[in-house]
């Protein structure tokens, strides 16, 4: 990470020049109090987002001091203005922010007049202070926020549309990034913010344990039919003791947002277009088929590990990364972690396909805050973050969403990597592109539906999500009244 300083400016006090032919006067030395941004390395304690773990790390934040000083002051180069100052707000934290880091250092180095302070405040917290600080009118200029959380913002008025930048002084063309990559950060027919990073879903498996058991490996376009016979064949006792200690597939539990791929992939969809219709979606023959068949993986065919804690993400299981589960369908998220773990043998493939071809989208994306007083300044540093230069940084963390980017990295022929940029041609939009109450009204309901499918094997998967259709469309037709 670059680290440089930056000198205070010292204010303009003119030399007064006596007359040619009387004694020249001493140069003027005064006492001021002036305002020195600087960067300082300190150390803090901080939670790694997304585990427990509580950690020391260095950081690099930039603060700013008033102290006094002793100066003489110098004529102004003409043309010298002071630095304009941008913030700009994450989520990220720990390692996650040293991308963010090395694209401010470089922007500044091509940007002299610019000067960008990072705020980082991890977990749940941080859409707490934004939506504080936007309501205080004194939020960062460009903000951070995941895809489901765009619709809420944008209601709010918090984003600067961006569609009028695009064909401005500093313009960008919106046809480089990869497909479906921009579709979260529009909202409402406008664009309101450029991707930061993003992974649909997939398998992970461990060739290991598909070699041990002489079973071909997944390949793109397999079925659901072809995981299920696949999971049954990886499924074993492996020391005689009556009990399953290796498992065909690890799933993701009572997670509602992923289970949204299984209910389109079954041809069916969570909600009505216009919004206001959960009932005859929630609970159609295709959701329906949706449950029952991820709930008999569970239950019937016993090839998935039952869930750990339904209060953890997806379940908390943590078989495949011990070598205890032949297949894991989730996100890119651990695969770092996968490539170095000795228990993995690691392989990627796509989602499978059920009644149709579908796959989901997780996103970031950043925006300009619609009170910033440097929507131009804001826009140049937005197109350089999120844009060919910024994603030239992003490609050693994860796949850069622009597509020439990633091409020249080597990511789209690569056998793991290729798969996650192919996926993006099967993206369905997720059910809170259709309303803003999803997190409020359906998803609570979905995922007692879930929790009971997995806990009472002789529950009536129709009348659970029937059950969970009208009480979704509740709490909607509660949202949507005057």
């Amino acid at each position: 990470m670059k680290r440089f300083g930056l000198a205070a400016h010292v204010l303009i006090v003119a030399l007064i020049l006596l007359s040619a032919c009387g004694p020249t006067q001493e140069p003027l030395v005064v006492e001021k109090q002036v305002t020195t941004i600087v960067r300082e390395t300190v150390k803090e304690t901080v939670v790694v987002q997304g585990t427990p773990e509580v950690v020391e790390e260095v950081i690099t934040r930039i603060v700013e001091v008033e102290k006094v000083v002793t100066a003489t002051p110098e004529p102004e180069t003409p043309g010298e203005g002071a630095k304009i100052i941008l913030r700009v707000g994450t989520g990220d934290s720990g390692e996650g922010l040293n991308p963010h880091q090395e694209i401010i250092a470089r922007f500044e180095e091509e940007n002299p007049d610019i000067l960008v302070q990072l705020e980082a405040v991890a977990g749940r917290d941080y859409y707490t202070r934004l939506l504080t600080q936007i309501a205080a009118g004194d939020a960062p200029d460009i903000m951070q926020v995941g895809d489901d959380a765009v619709p809420m913002f944008v209601n709010k008025g918090s984003f600067l549309p961006l569609d009028g930048f695009l064909e401005g002084d500093y313009p960008l063309d919106p046809s480089i990034y990869l497909p479906g990559v921009l579709g979260p950060g529009q909202y409402d027919d406008q664009l309101w913010l450029l991707p930061k990073d993003f992974t649909p879903l997939g398998v992970y498996y461990n060739k290991a344990i598909f070699d041990e058991y002489g079973v071909p490996y997944p390949e793109d376009g397999w079925t659901w039919d072809e995981m299920l016979e696949k999971a049954q064949a990886l499924t074993k006792d492996r020391d005689g003791d009556g009990r399953t200690d290796l498992w065909g597939i690890q799933l993701t539990a009572n997670w509602t947002t992923g289970f949204e791929y299984w209910i389109y992939a079954a041809g069916g969809q969570l909600i009505s277009e216009d919004g206001r219709q959960y009932v005859g979606y929630l609970d159609s023959e295709a959701a329906i088929e949706a449950v029952q068949f991820y709930a008999d993986l569970y239950n019937v065919h016993k090839v998935a590990p039952p869930p750990a804690d339904f209060a953890l993400w997806a379940g908390g299981n943590v078989e495949f990364d011990n070598g205890q589960a032949a297949m894991r369908l989730f996100g890119r998220w651990p695969q770092a972690g996968y490539r170095d773990n000795p228990n993995v043998d690691l392989g990627v493939v796509g989602v499978p396909v059920g009644n149709a071809r579908a796959n989901i989208l997780f996103w970031g994306g950043f925006g300009i805050f619609a009170g910033t007083e440097h929507p131009e300044a804001a826009w140049r540093f937005l197109r350089y973050y999120a844009g060919e230069q910024g994603s030239e940084v992003w490609a050693d963390w994860a796949i850069p969403p622009v597509a020439s980017v990633a091409e020249d990295a080597g990511l789209t022929e690569d056998p793991i990597e290729g798969v996650w940029i192919d996926e993006l041609e099967a993206l369905v939009p997720r059910a809170y592109v259709y309303t803003p109450y999803w997190g409020e009204t359906a998803d609570p309901a979905l995922r007692r539906a879930l929790e009971t499918v997995l806990i009472e094997p002789e529950a009536d998967v129709a009348r659970v999500m029937q059950a969970a259709a009208e009480q979704a469309q509740t709490a909607l037709d509660e949202e949507l009244s005057p």
